[in-house]
């Protein structure tokens, strides 16, 4: 039984791992973190936030209730943010398609790690990719691993993955001159 899971949730990662490009000029952003409370260990570099926790980097928008980040001897930044019961944490990234293009997350908690540039998004965990405001893609399942740099996302749950896929349609050139 649990060789079948395995070997399902393997084949279910490595069917379901969709291209996101997120927005490149991110990379070089500096994580800025605001929160009603916070508490700062500078000598163990953690923070800890709560009340309407809001991450941006560049595009990437994370809200949720409370979180702990964590800087690493290089510098880097490892935030958990947590959401409100019975709420969702959400995350937010313009892509890099030079179009009106997002992705969007929502899960129980998002962890982002800086220095990887990847959120896992972990129970009630859904990923879509938008064009202006419609859904072209969804994913759903427990553990999204979305990473920014190889522009993938994984989706793994222990039931089923689920997702939704839009026929991609290239503009006709017949309107172009007449």
């Amino acid at each position: 039984m649990k060789l079948l899971l395995s070997t399902t949730l393997f084949l279910l990662n490595a069917f379901f791992c969709i291209p996101a490009f997120a927005e490149k000029a991110d990379r070089d952003k500096p994580i800025s973190l605001s929160s009603e409370k916070a508490s700062f260990d500078d000598v163990r570099q953690i923070y800890h936030l709560e009340v309407d926790v809001l991450l941006i980097k560049g595009t990437l928008i994370i809200r949720g209730e409370s979180a702990d980040v964590k800087i690493d001897p290089e510098g880097y930044q490892l935030a958990t943010i947590f959401a409100k019961p019975g709420s969702l944490a959400t995350l937010r990234q313009r892509r890099d398609t030079g179009l009106d293009e997002y992705i969007e997350g929502q899960a129980d908690w998002i962890q982002y790690d800086a220095k990887s540039e990847t959120a896992v998004l972990v129970g009630k965990a859904k990923m879509s990719q938008l064009s202006g405001t419609k859904i072209s893609d969804q994913v759903n399942g427990d553990r999204i691993h979305y990473d920014g740099q190889t522009e993938k996302y994984n989706a793994l749950s222990e039931k089923l993955v689920k997702s939704t896929l839009s026929p991609r349609r290239k503009e006709s050139s017949r309107n172009i001159s007449q």
